[in-house]
């Protein structure tokens, strides 16, 4: 694999796990919410901080785990020489 296309590689890994921890801690965020509204204490507050610090502990999580793996899943590794020698010898 090339420099440029590894870095390509590497750029799109970024930027395709940006957007998935997006989207995943936005749904932590109305998971969290949904589970302080029915599990958490009555609420007295009109704003409801609480739930809504609970959401984006949760939201967080969830997009750090996310964002995390799937830069872990999608990163481009170099291939040793073993797996190298063996891949040209079967074709690949």
């Amino acid at each position: 694999m090339t420099g440029n296309a590894r870095r390509k590689r590497a750029a799109a890994a970024i930027l395709f796990s940006l957007i998935m921890a997006c989207l995943l801690g936005f749904g932590g965020l109305l998971v969290g919410w949904y589970l302080w509204g029915h599990f958490g204490p009555p609420t007295n507050d009109p704003d409801e901080t609480g739930a809504f610090f609970f959401g984006l502990l949760v939201g967080g999580v969830v997009a750090l785990g996310g964002g995390i793996t799937s830069l872990w899943r999608f990163w481009p590794r170099t291939l040793s020489e073993s797996s190298q020698s063996s891949d040209q010898a079967n074709g690949i």
